[in-house]
């Protein structure tokens, strides 16, 4: 038989000994599409490598704000053309802004625009996206990176819009820059709940930190379970996170002091509206992720659910923007870091650096394999080598969701059904 295109096929199939004479339609290689979207990353890889070098570029380092911009335009490693232009953070400031640097492309020659400026919040994405339709190169900027670059400018200790905007200009030179690209369609829709529900699970976190360190501590010492008693007294909510004492269950008769039964009813409506608000998100979550190819092929990983799957998927974004696994390791906060200096060497752990909420998504996966035959066996052999080590478990657990990445990292750019 010849040898095809991977994707395509002329085979036909046989019905009842009688060759049929249409072609098998087999599923398109998914790495045709991973490689049509990583166009734009190694475009990006192409500028990062010649900033430090290229005279032929104009650089444009904006500081972002809420209500205007400042703008330093500088002839790469040439001069500066503009120290500072201030404009409106309105689409008449933007017009402004690219006169001013076709007027600058004109007088020194340069045909490519680079704009580094740093994500500030959402202010950004409005400019961002009126550079990029006009043809210019964005790229972004780290925060800590600005912090101490800005430390060596001007031999000053001082912080200005003027001096941030140069600050980008001058990053921009070094070439430190990152990858920027704003989401469409579905899965920036995606990101748009997973933001509120990690809004609304930073604030479960703060109603359980409340119980722990003021409720609790005033209804009984914390090293015994609550009496009977005293556990009828407290809202649902409360009584899922607290164990009673052993005995028979005991009626609520309103014995807590009138202020802590208050405060514990108001902490409670809070943790029951926030769990209610957290099971509406999780339930708007899978109708889109379900729009995203890859959001089945997540879905095949043992111990990845809905939720988890579409976590997953709006944080990491397209799986194109990275070549290495190591590159999504650290996006996850989970690489290996270890202080050295000298003779002396710290301990080696996680960064903890990257994406919380990607983080606590791989948690659950390991939760969820850790459960199942085969994750079960290996969690014991994981817990098995730290013998000894009071944290076994929870390292072992952190290496199972780093082991979970990784399947993560395989399926998804290889576009095939995890096979165990």
């Amino acid at each position: 038989m010849a040898a095809t295109k991977r994707g395509s096929s002329s085979v036909s199939v046989a019905v009842r000994g009688r060759p049929s004479t249409h072609p098998v339609q087999r599923r398109k290689n998914p790495m045709e599409t991973v490689r049509d979207n990583a166009t734009r990353v190694k475009r990006f890889r192409a500028l990062k490598a010649t900033l430090r070098t290229d005279r032929s570029r104009l650089l444009v380092g904006l500081d972002i704000a809420q209500a205007e911009h400042v703008v330093h335009l500088r002839h790469a490693h040439t001069r500066v053309v503009t120290p500072a232009l201030t404009i409106p953070n309105t689409t008449r400031g933007f017009t402004q802004l690219w006169a001013r640097i076709q007027q600058a492309q004109r007088a020194t020659g340069c045909r490519e625009v680079v704009c580094g400026l740093e994500p500030t919040g959402t202010y950004h994405q409005a400019v961002a996206t009126f550079l990029e339709t006009q043809g210019a190169d964005v790229v972004l900027l780290s925060s800590s990176v600005a912090y101490w670059n800005r430390r060596t400018q001007d031999g000053t200790w001082d912080k200005h819009d003027r001096k941030d905007a140069a600050n980008c200009a001058d990053l921009l030179e070094q070439g430190k820059v990152l990858f920027y690209s704003q989401p469409t369609g579905p899965l920036a829709e995606l990101r748009h709940l997973v933001k509120c529900l990690r809004r609304a699970r930073t604030d479960l976190a703060a109603g359980k930190a409340r119980w722990r360190t003021t409720l609790r501590p005033a209804l009984a010492p914390m090293g015994e379970p609550l009496p009977q008693r005293l556990w009828a007294e407290l809202p649902p909510g409360l009584q899922a996170w607290e164990r009673a004492a052993p005995g028979r269950p005991a009626r609520p008769k309103g014995r807590l002091p009138l202020g802590l039964a208050t405060a514990c009813a108001d902490l409670g409506a809070q943790v029951t509206a926030v769990q209610a608000r957290i099971a509406a998100l999780e339930q708007a979550l899978t109708p889109l992720a379900e729009r995203l190819p890859a959001y089945e092929l997540l879905r095949t990983i043992p111990g990845v659910g809905s939720t988890v799957a579409a976590v997953l998927l709006a944080e990491i974004g397209d799986i194109a923007w990275f070549t290495k696994f190591s590159q999504l390791r650290k996006l996850a906060g989970l690489d290996i870091v270890r202080v050295q200096s000298g003779q002396f060497a710290g301990q080696a752990r996680i960064s903890k650096c990257g994406r919380g909420l990607l983080r606590w998504a791989l948690y659950h996966a390991a939760m969820g394999m850790a459960r199942t035959t085969g994750g079960r066996a290996r969690l014991a052999a994981l817990k098995a080598k730290r013998h000894g080590d009071r944290y076994a478990g929870f390292k072992a657990i952190v290496e199972l969701a780093a082991k979970q990445l990784r399947v993560v990292w395989g399926v998804w750019r290889s576009g095939v059904p995890y096979d165990p």
